[in-house]
């Protein structure tokens, strides 16, 4: 494999995509967030994976099980077992933290992505991708506003999941590489997490009422979307190159916080927002050297498109 990828075709509609993914995200974990101290984290999450699975399910059996068969189990156990153990500890921090600032520490997985795809691919990165990380970092850093009361077990929660959703992509990469098919992939991640969940789950298990377990079913839902578009924007980009736009899903999350649950946003948090924005780009612009504005949003030659 060589140590650079390629550019990749499609990046542009990766990043549209990518985009919307993180919306899906933010509005899962928003209802994770109203749940927060009425269900066991554990519980939460088991509902999410299998709710996700039923979802997935038609999608992964359309060509027969037999095509489920991989070459890549140790790849995906590795992905699949860092995302749930990802999404438990940002669920943690939820508990702990406001819904920003548990996003906001679960989104510094794009810090940790481009070492572990160097040590991992012996992928060169980019000088511009390092300053978009960074300038990223600072827009992180002004949302979070550290103080005393935010370096406590929820900023360790917070920060740990950071670290698995980093493995986690990073494994998601090397899959869509080797060509794993969507459907594969998703279906061995929400089947992992709701057999390493059920367990756990059914031993603190507190039964939902109506109207909780149609939000409940909507975390899988929104889940099993974001997951489905993510696993295709990582087909037409790279982790390097992706992997900062991640940063929209705290904006999102703060203007979810603002007009749902009353969460007001500071001038360093709009600060914040928008060094976030324009790291998120810098990327994109930078490898692209456009000579002229337009230029940057024209399509590159396409590609044959990978398997679905």
């Amino acid at each position: 494999m060589p140590s650079t990828e390629p550019t990749p075709a499609r990046l542009k509609l990766g990043i549209i995509i990518t985009l919307i993914a993180g919306l899906f995200f933010a509005a899962a974990s928003a209802l994770v967030y109203n749940f927060r101290g009425r269900f066991p984290t554990i519980q939460i999450i088991f509902i999410q994976n299998i709710v996700s699975l039923i979802c997935i399910f038609p999608l992964a059996i359309r060509k027969g099980f037999k095509h489920l068969k991989t070459n890549e189990l140790p790849v995906h156990l590795m992905r699949d077992t860092m995302g749930v153990a990802s999404y438990f500890l940002y669920f943690l921090a939820i508990r702990y933290l406001n819904l920003v600032d548990a996003t906001t520490l679960n989104y510094t997985a794009p810090f940790f992505i481009p070492l572990i795809w160097l040590v991992w691919q012996k992928e060169r990165i980019q000088r511009s991708v390092w300053w978009s990380i960074v300038v990223g970092f600072i827009g992180v850093a002004l949302i979070l506003n550290p103080s005393k009361n935010i370096f406590q077990l929820g900023f360790l929660y917070g920060i740990s999941s950071g670290v698995m959703s980093a493995l986690a992509l990073a494994a998601l990469r090397v899959l869509n590489v080797k060509h794993e098919p969507m459907r594969r992939t998703l279906f061995y991640y929400f089947s992992v997490g709701t057999l390493l969940s059920f367990p756990f789950a059914w031993a603190v298990w507190v039964q939902p009422i109506a109207e909780e377990w149609i939000l409940a079913a909507g975390i899988g839902m929104a889940t099993a979307l974001a997951q489905v578009l993510l696993t295709i924007a990582y087909r037409y980009g790279t982790a390097s190159f992706l992997s900062p736009l991640s940063y929209i899903g705290v904006i999102y999350s703060a203007l979810i916080a603002y007009f749902a649950f009353g969460q007001e946003m500071g001038w360093q948090s709009w600060i914040g927002a928008a060094f976030i924005i324009i790291g998120g780009t810098m990327t994109y612009i930078f490898k692209k050297q456009p000579q002229t504005v337009l230029e940057t949003f024209e399509q590159p030659p396409q590609k044959k498109n990978p398997p679905l």
